[in-house]
């Protein structure tokens, strides 16, 4: 288990994907609890993903909305590198595991927030590209926070020729 990440004192692994591992975290200078995402690849050799982080922190960095999760640091220069932001406790996944279903009210306000999210984003001239359960956080008074802009693109780039996202969700 890793016990630091720079500054930052890992309290504990929250989750898992494709891209990486998220660990809750504290951080001793701002005194807060933070979301650590530790990269999966290893970015010596590798420049172009050193840029598609560094897109990926920068974009969802100057996403300040409600419904959108902060980004409060980015550490490239480590062996792993890491992206840390603002911790959310639950998530969307976590609800609708093995087939349960939330009730219709709450699915609709949950709906309306992602929603507002994307709004944000498309204003921004954005497109998220990975909507899913797992990228939607729930804070501890159940509002939503959308997550996880790793594949997020700008729209004058994004082709609609192309297929591209978590496959379960396209």
């Amino acid at each position: 288990m890793i016990e630091r990440l720079g500054r930052y004192e890992v309290i504990r692994r929250v989750g898992s994907g494709n891209q990486g591992t998220v660990y809750m975290a504290r951080d001793p200078e701002l005194d807060r609890v933070v979301a650590i995402k530790v990269m999966n690849h290893r970015v010596d050799n590798d420049p172009d993903y050193l840029v598609a982080l560094r897109r990926e922190a920068s974009l969802a960095a100057g996403l300040q909305h409600p419904n959108v999760t902060t980004i409060y640091d980015i550490q490239l220069d480590n062996d792993p590198p890491f992206i840390v932001m603002e911790y959310v406790p639950d998530m969307l996944d976590n609800h609708l595991k093995d087939g349960a279903s939330i009730p219709a009210s709450r699915a609709a306000d949950i709906a309306i927030e992602i929603a507002e999210a994307l709004d944000f984003v498309h204003s921004q001239n954005f497109v998220h590209r990975d909507i899913k359960p797992a990228n939607i956080l729930l804070t501890e008074d159940g509002s939503v926070k959308v997550t996880d802009f790793g594949i997020a693109r700008s729209m004058a780039s994004s082709s609609t020729a192309t297929a591209i996202g978590s496959v379960a969700y396209m």
